[in-house]
């Protein structure tokens, strides 16, 4: 490795987008996010279907598509056992680019924040798990600075407050936890004199999605641009990117609701009904903890296979609740929240083939209650989709309309509902952020990135070969003329299938200790 080459610094910013920024950038708010994108090359990043944190925060680390690590979204559905659950145990299977990264001698890199990272893997010279799916426990590498994080900055991975209970508090909270997170990141990069730092914040998105353009998410995103310009002007290669990004909702499609009326989803829902009758919701019991404060213990005691059984004010149910409510033998499809969709028959069968292009027809001509189109697009899962976990990705996958939220829990009565009914103000888009600044980058506007692009552009820039089994490529356009990146040509290397095997059956068996 070249000794001149400039250190890297990634910002991750979940659910980023200059739709929101733009207004407060002109204002003057954003100063050093304004910098960067004036002396840097910035453009839309493209997410990964659907575009959520779960899978694409690990479609980045990885530079794979979800059907190489099989997650599809915060919940799997599996067909043949007629279940549905989060495969976490696939999360730290592939290698991520930080992984090749640590390999090469005088590299030194750091890992902060990043979501579906838990538990930590052991990677030089530390990863810290991120939310939402880290416990506040067990979440460093080494496990020497847990207690470290916790006792010099009152660390704490995820929320005690609940945005849907006390969005107020949870706000503050979240402040918070950027600011502490940043903190982190600064010292750490300077006491370990990293060549490389990936730091991440998941909770600005939650802002995002409660608060849109409130005050409290421009306050995250003054917290975030403050610790920004500690890493400019000092010759470092400074990223911003996100996951995917965000856009304020004007409708809100409940598509198993729309199954069902269409008749392609049976219900048997009747112990939630019963509960919901008797006016028992999620809601109204994490708002009754809040006011004796028992919120975060309550919280943390109550496992979410439990939690996800009691209906939401709505009567809606989430995740793994749903599976014991669906009368599979009478369905034909299910979905997921924005945009999986699964079929229950046989795909070599011809009802399968039938089912799934009426299915993708009518969802395409779907108006909302404006005549609003509630889809962008409908594509097949093997159009999005590729790999050893491509038979169990979802059949249908879609891309959902400008302004519009697809939740997908089922036991909503109507198919259309208002915003605010759900707490949410702000949903996920495909279009991301992303912008680059330093020695190394061109400057001015470009063409879209895929968020596949970046395991391999950034292992290139740091002078590292591309594992081939990367779904990405080298975006050799964002560096400047002559600069390092610019003059070599990418390099790869094959990948040890026998060492991946290897790594497959040694993170299993973590897993299984961990259990």
């Amino acid at each position: 490795m070249s000794k001149e080459r400039p250190k890297t610094v990634v910002f991750g910013l979940d659910g980023a987008h200059f739709e929101l920024l733009e207004p407060w950038i002109a204002d003057g708010k954003l100063p050093n996010v304004e910098q960067a994108i004036k002396e840097g090359v910035s453009t839309d990043l493209h997410s990964v279907l659907p575009p959520v944190t779960s899978p694409n925060w690990k479609s980045y680390a990885t530079g794979k598509n979800p059907g190489k690590f099989g997650i599809f979204w915060w919940e799997n559905i599996d067909i043949d056992q007629r279940r549905i659950y989060y495969p976490s145990d696939r999360k730290n299977v592939e290698a991520e680019y930080w992984e090749v990264l640590s390999e090469i001698d005088d590299e030194r890199p750091g890992v902060l924040g990043v979501p579906t990272t838990y538990p930590p893997k052991e990677v030089d010279e530390f990863v810290v798990s991120g939310a939402p799916d880290s416990e506040n426990t067990g979440y460093t590498y080494p496990a020497s600075l847990e207690h470290r994080l916790r006792e010099e900055y009152d660390y704490q991975v995820t929320t005690k407050n609940e945005l849907r209970a006390t969005p107020n508090a949870a706000a503050d909270e979240i402040l918070d936890l950027i600011d502490i997170r940043f903190n982190v990141a600064h010292d750490l990069f300077e006491e370990y004199n990293l060549t490389f730092l990936q730091v991440t914040t998941f909770y600005i998105n939650s802002l995002h999605h409660y608060f849109w353009d409130h005050k409290y998410t421009l306050q995250g995103w003054q917290i975030i641009d403050k610790h920004l310009g500690k890493f400019l002007d000092e010759g470092f290669d400074v990223v911003l990117m996100s996951d995917h990004g965000a856009n304020q909702i004007e409708c809100t499609f409940n598509i198993n609701t729309w199954l069902e009326r269409e008749g392609y989803l049976e219900l048997d829902a009747g112990v939630a009904e019963f509960v919901h009758g008797l006016g028992i919701n999620r809601d109204r019991l994490l708002r009754l903890a809040s006011i004796i404060g028992l919120q975060d213990l309550a919280v943390r005691l109550t496992p979410q296979r439990i939690r996800d059984m009691i209906p939401d004010e709505q009567g809606q149910l989430i995740h793994e609740s749903k599976a014991s409510n669906i009368d599979w033998e009478k369905t034909d499809a299910v979905a997921s929240g924005q945009g999986p969709l699964y079929i229950t028959h046989n795909r070599n069968s011809s009802e399968y083939d039938d089912i799934r292009e009426e299915l993708r027809e009518k969802l395409l001509s779907v108006k909302g209650p404006r005549g609003e189109a509630i889809v962008a697009d409908v594509y097949r899962g093997e159009e999005v989709y590729s790999g050893q976990y491509s038979n169990e990705a979802p059949d249908l996958v879609i891309d959902q309309g400008s302004g519009i939220h697809i939740p997908g829990g089922i036991g909503r009565d109507e198919i259309f509902s208002r915003p605010e009914e759900d707490g949410w103000r702000g949903e996920n888009k495909r279009e991301g952020l992303f912008v680059a600044t330093g020695p190394s980058f061109t400057q001015g506007e470009t063409e879209p990135l895929s968020i596949l692009d970046l395991a391999p552009t950034l292992l290139h820039l740091r002078g590292c070969s591309v594992p081939t089994d990367m779904d990405g490529e080298v975006r050799t356009d964002i560096f400047a003329e002559e600069s390092d990146p610019d003059r070599r040509k990418p390099t790869y290397r094959q990948v040890d299938m026998k060492m991946a095997e290897k790594r497959r059956i040694r993170q299993a068996a973590n897993q299984i200790s961990l259990s």
